[in-house]
């Protein structure tokens, strides 16, 4: 009986049954952006993100660098759903607005730069 239930056990393994629970990690993405003008003359980004992982992940964050070569010339902060839980699969939107800024044309190239927590 002994060899049986063994022998039931690799088979079972190698279906699949009995492979190790993969971690559970919030992991965020920039899914989208889209460049704006506030009525005051600022410009922003319009950022959408969203939890590519496999588990819920709050208090979401960008940092937006505004980079004209390799010198940063403004920065503008996202924070997604006023810092609540955003769960796996679920997007969030949020702007970036740069204050020191006259225009797009100001920079070359934007990088962003995620933060979140585990729930």
């Amino acid at each position: 009986m002994k060899r049986f239930t063994f022998i039931a056990l690799i088979l079972l393994a190698g279906c699949g049954i009995f492979e190790p629970d993969e971690p559970k990690e919030p992991s965020f993405a920039v899914t989208s952006t889209v460049k704006g003008m506030k009525d005051y003359g600022s410009p922003f980004v319009t950022i959408t993100v969203k939890n590519i992982g496999n588990a819920t992940g709050y208090n979401v964050s960008c940092d937006v660098l505004a980079k004209k070569g390799n010198l940063i010339v403004d920065s503008g902060f996202a924070y997604f759903a006023n810092g609540a839980s955003i769960d796996p699969g679920e997007s969030a939107v949020d702007e970036a607005i740069f204050f020191d800024l006259d225009s797009h044309s100001d920079y070359d190239k934007l990088e962003y730069e995620l933060d979140w927590l585990k729930r």
